[in-house]
């Protein structure tokens, strides 16, 4: 009798403390108890960027192309890779031709005339409508013109909401950038329009560099490289998704000092294919075998000291937070694109869940911009009770090997043997 009543006492306090074990202990416990954690950390803030690097080089900024009938011209006046300033001879007409060419540019005149009419008109409307718009509103506008050589489209269109400004903002500054386009080109005309009849010449519309001239179906084409450099680079579908126009882009070179600030000027929709500058791309990057897209890179600064076609290092910043912190990305909590939550220690040594906005990660860690403040304890994933106190180890703080070098052998010993 007495073996049963032991086996059964036995059993009664096995599953007693069993069951009191689970109920503090187990994951799911609400009852309050000290948790002891062994991985945390204190954060601290600072300015965090994701970041694209890509080999890059350098192209005009501009790029023109200047047609004339080969009937009309006397001689060319410049060979390829000579450099031009704006209104420079290109190439001498005959006296007999004058007549004709002067009546082409009469009529280019009148086109760039009209031209210049609707873009003004277009600039006013869609001023007006960004002023004027409540919930959303949209500007539209067309003008074609020119001759059978030289054609300029515009086509404006934007729909936007009250509260994307940017995108009237786009619309108005690529209508006011064709508008310059078209006064250079009309003080070009009007240029060539002011030359004695007798001694006509093609002059530049552009200061730059005569990059190729050709003779194809009766005319010629001298084509101009703008003396402004901008830089160009080569991105796949993955990362295409990741470009933004006004991104900031560092730009390194190994024949120039320091580093060239510059911006993302635009990138393109439709593949690169065969393009001329993707030809001299691809001998600095890695075989392609997949359609790519052109990214164009606005400068802050000239690169005079640089060819066409010269090797870049451009480090596309795609996504950037200020006064951020980071923590491991296996810490956060039922994570959901850009929000999710973490264990934290309060002031009075209790464990807070607390929500945070992720922006994107760096390799291992998540980058916090709003959940967290400079100092903060931050702890390890596994679960813990709200409001629970927590124990956390004493921060075991090694010396460095230089501090230990900076110590000769004779203090040493006078430590040791000090009585």
């Amino acid at each position: 009798m007495n073996k049963w009543l032991t086996i059964g006492v036995s059993i009664v306090v096995s599953t007693f403390i069993g069951a009191n074990a689970i109920l503090i202990y187990s994951d799911k416990s609400q009852i309050s108890r000290t948790f002891y954690v062994s991985e945390y950390d204190r954060v601290y803030e600072n300015t965090y960027a994701k970041e694209l690097e890509k080999e890059s080089i350098v192209v005009p900024a501009n790029e023109m192309s200047v047609t004339i009938n080969v009937e009309a011209v006397n001689d060319i006046v410049v060979a390829e890779g000579d450099h031009v300033e704006e209104g420079a001879d290109l190439a001498t007409l005959k006296t007999d031709s004058a007549e004709d060419q002067r009546s082409l540019w009469e009529t280019e005149k009148q086109a760039y005339t009209l031209e210049q009419s609707k873009l003004r008109t277009i600039i006013r409307e869609l001023e007006s409508e960004r002023s004027e718009a409540d919930s959303s509103s949209s500007g539209d506008g067309q003008a074609t013109g020119g001759t059978a050589d030289e054609i300029v489209d515009v086509n404006v269109q934007v729909d936007v909401n009250v509260s994307q400004d940017g995108n009237f903002a786009q619309g108005i500054a690529d209508a006011k950038q064709k508008q310059a386009e078209i006064d250079r080109k009309l003080q070009i005309v009007d240029a060539q329009l002011a030359q004695d009849s007798g001694d006509l010449s093609l002059l530049s519309p552009i200061s730059g560099t005569v990059s190729t001239i050709e003779e194809r179906n009766g005319n010629y084409f001298i084509h101009l490289y703008a003396d402004e450099k901008s830089v160009i680079t080569y991105v796949q579908e993955s990362d295409w998704h990741n470009i933004e126009e006004g991104q900031t882009v560092k730009n390194y070179s190994t024949h120039r000092e320091g580093v060239v600030e510059g911006s993302v000027l635009g990138k393109t929709q439709v593949p690169a294919n065969a393009s001329k500058w993707l030809t001299a791309f691809e001998q600095f990057e890695h075989k392609i075998d997949e359609p790519v897209y052109e990214v164009r890179i606005q400068l802050a600064e000239q690169l005079e000291t640089l060819p066409f076609a010269a090797n870049l290092n451009s480090v596309i910043i795609t996504k950037q937070a200020e006064n951020a912190v980071q923590i491991k990305s296996k810490w956060l909590l039922n994570r959901s694109k850009e929000v999710a939550e973490v264990y934290m220690l309060t002031s009075d040594g209790r464990i807070a869940r607390t929500p945070v906005t992720v922006p994107f990660d760096l390799k291992q860690h998540a980058i916090l911009s709003e959940g967290l403040n400079n100092g903060n304890v931050v702890l390890n994933s596994e679960h813990k009770t709200d409001d629970a106190e927590a124990f956390l180890p004493f921060p075991l703080d090694l010396p460095t090997w230089n501090s230990i070098k900076a110590v000769n052998w004779k203090e040493y010993v006078k430590y040791l043997t000090y009585k």
